[in-house]
């Protein structure tokens, strides 16, 4: 019994250990930490159709609306920032297109996905960020921007699913004018939140917009006799709230991993790895 307590003993100190080495560790950050904000949110809004028995029915749009999501976003990380007095908030506007698709691929997108955790940051990405930081004197830079990847919806992960806004999907031809047929529609945010800390630049947290274990947000009113070519404005209104709520929260996810508020982050959400269950 001793030996097979010994034993146990030995492999439990080592679990705790190798947990400690590859966990992220938690930075206290004092009065008057400079915070850098790039918000990479695009403007328009993304309608995604997919079809299971028609490939011609798959397709992708882009509509103009005014709800101006990059500046509600950045006004929810004003708020929820501003809340602790240590911080000063600072906007860095990278100068180039180039650098804003470098920085949502490498820095969002490639993080968001990877399969470690915390995950490999990759030097292009890492230079390019420092570079771009550097002369705004920050201690923590905070990325928020939409990504390209697999779908978040459970049995969909081979969908790749960009920006946020519509998901349309016919799972089968309808019959008898529309009848038996199976047919959903979702708000969906393919948005995610990444934080740094610089000097030198380290990953610090992250939060994906739809995350394991949430409830997916289904359109029950969406209008399946329009036009699905070309929408009404009415009816993407119909996201707004929902893909609101979803950024508000993984702005909150994102902070409280980050130590950057004082409640305690969620054991299980990272924000780290390929696409989350429902």
């Amino acid at each position: 019994m001793v030996p097979c307590f010994k034993t146990y003993l030995m492999c439990l100190i080592t679990l705790i250990w190798v947990s400690a080495c590859t966990s992220t560790p938690k930075y206290n950050f004092p009065q008057g930490t400079r915070v850098g904000i790039i918000n990479l949110l695009e403007p328009y809004v993304t309608h995604q159709q997919f079809s299971s028995f028609a490939s011609e029915d798959n397709f992708k749009k882009t509509y103009e609306v005014d709800w101006d999501m990059p500046s509600y976003a950045g006004n929810q990380l004003k708020t929820q920032l501003g809340k602790n007095t240590r911080f000063t908030m600072v906007k860095i506007k990278p100068s180039e297109p180039v650098q804003e698709k470098n920085l949502r691929l490498k820095m969002v997108e490639q993080v968001l996905l990877s399969g470690t955790a915390p995950p490999t940051l990759p030097p292009q990405g890492v230079r390019l960020l420092d570079r771009i930081s550097q002369p705004y004197d920050v201690q923590v830079v905070i990325l928020i921007s939409s990504y390209s990847g697999p779908s978040p919806y459970k049995n969909e992960e081979l969908i790749k699913v960009e920006g946020y806004g519509l998901f349309t999907r016919w799972l089968f031809q309808g019959i008898l004018g529309g009848f038996l047929s199976f047919r959903k529609a979702y708000a969906y945010a393919q948005i995610g939140v990444v934080v740094y800390k610089t000097q030198p630049l380290t990953y610090i947290a992250a939060a994906r917009a739809i995350r394991k274990g949430r409830p997916l947000r289904p359109i029950n009113d969406f209008n399946w006799d329009a036009n699905i070519r070309n929408l009404s404005e009415s009816e993407l209104n119909r996201t707004k709230h929902h893909i609101e709520d979803y950024i508000k929260e993984a702005l909150k996810r994102a902070l409280r991993n980050a130590n950057l508020t004082h409640s305690r982050p969620p054991r299980e959400d990272t924000g780290i790895g390929g696409a989350p269950a429902r």
